[in-house]
């Protein structure tokens, strides 16, 4: 029997074995999925093909190299031509974009089908660096536990031999205990039937007397249902009778009211004495039984006494428990000792990595003084533009300068550059509005300027084409002595659109110096009453001083015309400097915005002021392609 229950036991110990066994299928099945996913990536013929993609990307990135140069190159001069040679060089510069832009688009069709190459293989292949790790792990686990499976191979095999040596003694007092239990059985067989028999008759006995007391109990009810109906009788009597005979009724319900008694005490002493004696005979029935059955128990052998069975079930349970426990912690030391040799490993990669790490800080141990220098940098850029700067003064007193290398030093100067840019965009976005408005109200009166000029000039030749003749015909018609009074000259344009012009004069100056000549009495126009002849004038040579005179008024208006034109000029000039200044100012508040962008060391304080500084990047400015400096001159 014990060594049943070793066997018990160790077959207990091979449970968690065999557990460990199918977590070992499970991991090899594992390595076998990972083996066949990097068969199928064959990386023999993998590795070849991405040189080959590999040089030709190469080859395009050098190819892209020099047409981006060339492209710049061609921009540049595209960029310094005027704007009528820009029209004719448009379509070469946009035909070399478009090659470019086709071999940027064949370079990235190239790239994204070698990336799609190697990646469809590879998003099915599993991770090799875990599976390598526990092939480590496996391999150093098992160098150092094949000497103790060795020996415990050799233990195993001495107790097995041992063991079917125990099986084999085990085998034979199980077959001496079977020809034992066999006539124990026989013998038991009639010892059972004898108290069987006893037992029948204690319950035969019981039955008897359950029976008798049953008969006794059905008599005595029947009694005093007879005895019920002989007094329910009686007092039905009574109750006819009447009042007469009532004392008489009371004296014989009296009466048998204590014979009644005198029965029923009677019969419940008889009934007391029957179930004692019922009790005592089950009692002594009893007794004879266990008696008989106690004989039966003491000729049993020790070997089959429930005590004896229980306790050595309990011993083998026992051992049972000794063998797991002693098993488990065999496989926790095993586990315990992978674990420290894991740990061991990680603490070296540690150390190795501490000490690379350290060897990092020690190369940037200039890193304070950098960050400084960086920061002197940041405030020199941001604070030294403008001396009399404001904000930024209030925002290095308030940090205390940027040698300090705080975090808040640079977003409060960008706040405070920005603050004062964006006034300045204001004032010169107002000053750009207002000298838009002038320049429009100046081209306004340029362009009617030129108008009353070109109709000055054409009535001033008309009129000195009008003179011309007017002095031939007086001088081929008239003699000079002829005639001494001053004559007058009317112009034969009508006076409204030669006065329209003069801006509201209502007569030429000729009829100002007309002597008692009426033209509405004149009944003709001829050239005689248009001449003028003496010396007693005081012109002295007739219209030709009025017309000279009209012609110094002329040429004097002309002159005046002409300033304001250089005026308005000069104006134009200083409006286009302006825009070129803004233009200016634009490009460098861009500049200064991807500056501010491309700073991210603190998103949340520098956000405003990078979209503070962005909404400056939508100024409005009047760009042309008419002129250089982006103003449209309406002529």
């Amino acid at each position: 029997m014990e060594s049943l229950s070793d066997t018990e036991a160790r077959s207990s110990q091979d449970a968690p074995r065999e557990d460990g066994g199918a977590g070992d299928k499970a991991e090899e099945n594992k390595f076998q999925k990972a083996i066949g996913a990097w068969r199928n990536i064959d990386l023999t013929t993998l590795v070849p093909q991405l040189d080959t993609v590999a040089s030709d990307l190469v080859a395009h990135q050098r190819d892209t190299l020099t047409q981006r140069k060339d492209l710049a190159q061609k921009t540049k001069d595209f960029r310094k031509l005027d704007d009528a040679s820009k029209l004719n060089d448009i379509k070469g510069l946009l035909k070399s974009y478009q090659g470019f832009i086709d071999l940027i688009s064949n370079q990235s069709k190239s790239v994204q089908a070698a990336f799609f190459q190697l990646y469809s293989p590879l998003s099915e292949a599993p991770d090799p660096y875990p599976l390598l790790e526990a092939s480590i792990d496996s391999l150093v686990t098992a160098e150092e536990t094949v000497p103790k499976l060795t020996s415990e191979n050799q233990h195993l095999q001495k107790t097995v031999t041992k063991l079917t040596a125990q099986l084999e003694e085990a085998e034979r007092k199980l077959e001496e205990e079977r020809s034992a239990r066999k006539s124990l059985e026989d013998t038991r067989d009639s010892k059972i039937k004898e108290v069987e028999a006893s037992w029948e008759a204690v319950l035969s006995e019981k039955q008897d007397n359950w029976e008798s007391k049953e008969k006794g109990l059905e008599e005595k009810v029947e009694s005093q249902d007879r005895l019920l109906k002989e007094l329910k009788a009686s007092y039905e009597v009574s109750q006819r009778l009447g009042k007469g005979d009532e004392a008489e009724g009371d004296t014989g319900r009296g009466a048998t009211a204590a014979e009644l008694e005198i029965v029923s005490s009677e019969l419940e002493r008889t009934s007391h004495r029957l179930a004692e004696v019922e009790a005592r005979n089950e009692q002594l029935r009893l007794e004879l039984a266990q008696s008989a059955s106690a004989q039966v128990s003491q000729q049993v052998a020790v070997e089959d006494d429930p005590a004896y069975l229980r306790l050595r079930s309990e011993n083998s349970s026992l051992l049972r428990k000794l063998e797991s426990a002693r098993f488990e912690k065999d496989s926790d030391r095993t586990r315990l000792e992978t674990e420290t040799r894991s740990l061991e490993r990680e603490i070296k990669a540690l150390k190795a990595e501490k000490d690379a790490l350290r060897e990092k800080v020690q190369k940037w141990s200039d890193y304070e003084n950098v960050k400084q220098e960086l920061e002197v940098l940041k405030s020199i850029e941001f604070a030294t533009g403008d001396d009399d700067d404001e904000a930024t003064e209030i925002a290095l007193s308030q940090n205390g300068g940027a040698s300090k290398g705080k975090g808040e030093t640079l977003e409060q100067l960008l706040l405070a550059r920005n603050k004062k840019l964006s006034n300045e965009l204001t004032v010169l976005r107002v000053s750009h509005q207002d000298l838009q408005s002038r320049l429009e109200a100046l081209q306004e009166e340029l362009s009617t300027t030129n108008m009353d000029l070109e109709k000055s000039k054409l009535l001033n030749e008309t009129l000195e084409a009008d003179l011309e003749k007017v002095q031939q015909e007086a001088s081929n018609a008239f003699d000079p002595s002829a005639m001494s009074v001053a004559g007058t000259y009317t112009s034969r344009y009508p006076q409204s659109s030669f006065a329209g012009t003069r801006r509201g004069r209502a007569s030429s100056p000729t009829s100002s110096i007309i002597s008692g000549f009426d033209p509405a009495h004149t009944p003709q126009n001829t050239l005689s009453a248009l001449r003028a002849g003496g010396g007693d004038a005081p012109g002295g040579s007739g219209i030709l001083p009025m017309v000279t005179a009209q012609r110094d008024r002329f040429k004097k208006r002309n002159t005046e015309l002409e300033a304001e034109l250089q005026k308005s000029y000069q104006s134009v000039s200083s409006l286009r400097s302006e825009v070129a200044a803004l233009q200016k100012d634009n490009l460098d508040l861009y500049e200064k915005t991807r500056y501010v962008s491309s700073y991210n060391r603190g998103p949340s304080s520098s956000g405003a002021a990078i979209h503070a500084v962005n909404n400056h990047n939508n100024t409005p400015l009047y760009n042309s392609n008419d002129t250089s400096s982006g103003l449209t001159m309406d002529r």
